[in-house]
């Protein structure tokens, strides 16, 4: 595909599902809310839509900051709509015994602090978000996460239409 077709929408973890596998009937029609949201944007509007993602990921010492693409700035933590799986989703690895993350807060509009134990010395040192917190059983179960912005963008429906962070697996330096 050339540069520019392919617009990712949105991750489906927040949505309440039929079957493990298919969405509600309620759940795709609100799917259908955020592809039309981003069909605006790219297609009558002439624009272009990116969904919350980070941007860079750098390591100082023990913490990890986190910069994102968010739509609607601030970004906020929402434990009430998808559970917290611990982290608000995100996970640290490396090759070594990896240090544990001690705290993860939201430093800015736009930027996320992950804290680690200590400074981690171990090789392919990587940042997780909605990654492996289990099998997928579900909203609110499995890979997800809790990251997402303040878009106040209107529903048809009553929905919410936040954009939640897509799942990421990054390097870090």
């Amino acid at each position: 595909a050339s540069a520019g077709k392919i617009v990712m929408v949105c991750p489906k973890y927040f949505f309440p599902d039929a079957d493990r596998v298919h969405l509600t009937n309620e759940s795709y029609r609100w799917l259908g809310e955020y592809y039309a949201k981003a069909y605006t944007r790219v297609i009558l509007e002439g624009g272009t839509w990116e969904p919350l993602r980070p941007l860079s990921v750098v390591r100082t010492g023990a913490n990890i900051d986190v910069t994102f693409n968010v739509p609607m700035a601030p970004l906020v933590f929402d434990t009430t709509r998808v559970s917290n799986p611990g982290n608000y989703g995100f996970q640290y690895t490396d090759d070594s015994s990896p240090p544990a993350i001690t705290s993860v807060t939201i430093t800015g509009d736009t930027t996320v602090r992950v804290t680690l134990a200590s400074a981690p010395s171990g090789a392919n040192k990587r940042l997780r978000y909605g990654y492996s917190n289990g099998s997928y059983d579900g909203m609110g179960k499995g890979d997800r996460g809790c990251l997402r912005d303040s878009d106040d963008s209107p529903s048809r429906h009553g929905n919410a239409l936040f954009n939640w962070c897509v799942h990421f697996d990054e390097a870090v330096n």
